[in-house]
Formats: structure tokens, C-alpha cells, sequence
């Protein structure tokens, strides 16, 4: 699979509907439409059939293109459970979310990103960073980086002593100013009282006290 080849299917799948929708929700940007599912399915194909390096240089060639469905699918390229020596491509993740502008491409590139930290927690520190970040859209990657701490059902003690870290700064998050980040957190809020009642409400009294006080 060549970087050429990836772009040519990438074109046969365009929808120009959709592209022109795309371009009116996020703005100026080269779209081409591509549907969800079949991006989807065609990133499942190439995870299988191209591996480890060749995959991450085909992801950056795809980045490179500038392309909203191209960069799309460089993030799946690169979301995978158990990835051996996985630094550079957790330091490609994060050069990426730096430069990401919009929504959906922040949260392609967190689910990636998520399975990075999920084998190895000091990777938070890339999340506590982000959540002090200015711009709306650094504070969402790191809801979005840390969302599968918030879903397990049964964590270790080293994981719920990262979600603690998470919760610290999360009752902020729930009353962010950027309504996008308040409704991630309170997405990220729901799926840990799924299984734990009596920290999502711990987190929910900090809240209702602080705005008491206020």
C-alpha cells in the first residue's frame, strides 16, 4: 500500500455532498466526503495488511496532504491495542493533536492515543498538560486521551489513582466556558458513574459547592 494508492481509494469513496457539508460545519479545508463507515472499513483493511513501520509512514504521508478524510484516516491508522515500541508513534500522536483544528479529527487522533496510555499510564502527563491548555480543542483531546479510564469497570489501583488525577481537574472541566469541553466532561462524568456512583457523585457536590460559593 502505497501512500498513492491509499489517496486514489481515499477519492473513489468521496462524496461531494458530503464534502461540501464538511466545509461548511468546519470551515475552509480540502474535503472529500468520505462516509464514517467506510473509512472506517478501510482503515480496518490497511491496519491488517500494512504493518509497523511502513504503516506510520504511510499515516504521515496521508497527514502531510492536508486533507480532513486523509488526516482522518492517518489517526485509525495508527489506532491500535498493542503496538511493541510504540514511542514514536505516541510522539506522532501528540505533534498531531497540536496541529489538529477540528473536532472529529481531535477525537480520531485521542482514540489512538487512548490505547497508548491504556499500556502505559506515564503517557498522562501528556494529558495533564493539555488540560491547561488555551485552546478549547487541547482541553477536549485530553477528555477524549483519558475517556477509557473513565469506562473501566474494574480498573488497578495504579489506574483509579489516574482517574483520581483526572478527577481533580475535571469538576473545572464540567464548568469550561467552552461548551464543547463542559459537555465532553460531562460525557466523561457519565461513563465513570456507569460503575463508580461514589466518585461521579463525589465530583458532582465539588461542583454544586463551588457554585454555591461563587
Amino acid at each position: 500500500m502505497t501512500p498513492q494508492d491509499a489517496i486514489s481509494a481515499l477519492n473513489a469513496a468521496a462524496d461531494p455532498t458530503r464534502a461540501a457539508d464538511l466545509g461548511a460545519r468546519f470551515g475552509d479545508g480540502e474535503y472529500l466526503g468520505v462516509a464514517p463507515a467506510a473509512l472506517e472499513e478501510m482503515a480496518r483493511d490497511w491496519r491488517q495488511t500494512v504493518a509497523f513501520p511502513q504503516r506510520l509512514d504511510l499515516a504521515r504521508a496521508l497527514w502531510a496532504t492536508g486533507v480532513f478524510d486523509a488526516q482522518l484516516m492517518a489517526a485509525k491508522l495508527l489506532t491500535q491495542a498493542r503496538i511493541k515500541d510504540d514511542a514514536e508513534i505516541w510522539a506522532q500522536i501528540c505533534d498531531w493533536l497540536e496541529q489538529a483544528a477540528t473536532w472529529p479529527i481531535i477525537d480520531a487522533l485521542s482514540a489512538a492515543g487512548g490505547r497508548r496510555i491504556a499500556v502505559d499510564l506515564s503517557k498522562m502527563d501528556k494529558v495533564h498538560a493539555l488540560v491547561q491548555s488555551e485552546r478549547g480543542l487541547d482541553r477536549r483531546a485530553a477528555l477524549m486521551l483519558s475517556m477509557p479510564l473513565a469506562k473501566l469497570a474494574h480498573p488497578t489501583d495504579a489506574e483509579k489513582l489516574a482517574i483520581d488525577d483526572v478527577l481533580f481537574w475535571l469538576t473545572y472541566a464540567l464548568q469550561d466556558a467552552d461548551k464543547d469541553v463542559s459537555r465532553t466532561a460531562e460525557t466523561w462524568l457519565k461513563s465513570l458513574g456507569k460503575h463508580d456512583v461514589k466518585r461521579a457523585k463525589m465530583v458532582r457536590r465539588v461542583v454544586q459547592s463551588r457554585v454555591s460559593d461563587s
